[in-house]
């Protein structure tokens, strides 16, 4: 099979708890097949956040451990999907599950890694009394977009799973 040249070369995948992450991790992987490209996938421990809730004693520090250890554990949980669907589609990737600040984690993974492109899933909100649906970034992927040195791509397509099981 004859391979068009990619775009891009890298590709870094932000994944966490979100049906969207999940249907970006899966155009990823298609795109991924399609033009032969480096694929990793991310998963974020909101380490962060827990630490600020902490300081400011909404959380005690028992549940703070609690939390780190629940999403650490999530985070795992998510990394090992991802790289099944993808090795559905006979591709290897690489998985990485770190600790920090959300949207600075993912840049500095897409520094290290050399992505030349970044993946997030759309959030998508209710559909509001007009029939629109309306689609807000959260204060992650807005940073990440402001902030990103490669092109950012937001996938938002709801009938990626169907396409994906025949592809």
């Amino acid at each position: 099979m004859h391979m068009q040249k990619s775009f891009f070369k890298k590709i870094i995948v932000a994944v966490n708890g979100h049906r969207s992450s999940i249907h970006a991790a899966m155009y990823a992987i298609m795109m991924a097949r399609t033009y032969n490209i480096a694929l990793k996938f991310i998963y974020v421990v909101d380490t962060a956040t827990l630490k600020y809730l902490t300081m400011n004693r909404f959380l005690i520090s028992d549940e703070k451990t609690d939390f780190e250890t629940r999403l650490t554990e999530d985070g795992t949980h998510y990394l090992d999907y991802v790289e099944m669907l993808a090795s559905t589609k006979g591709l290897k990737v690489e998985t990485e599950l770190r600790n920090g600040g959300v949207f600075t984690e993912i840049l500095k993974a897409a520094d290290e890694f050399k992505a030349d492109l970044i993946i997030l899933g759309g959030n998508e909100k209710e559909a509001s009394n007009d029939g629109y649906k309306r689609r807000v970034l959260s204060t992650d992927q807005s940073e990440v977009l402001a902030n990103s040195k490669c092109p950012v791509l937001i996938v938002q397509k709801p009938d990626i799973a169907d396409e994906f099981k025949i592809f």
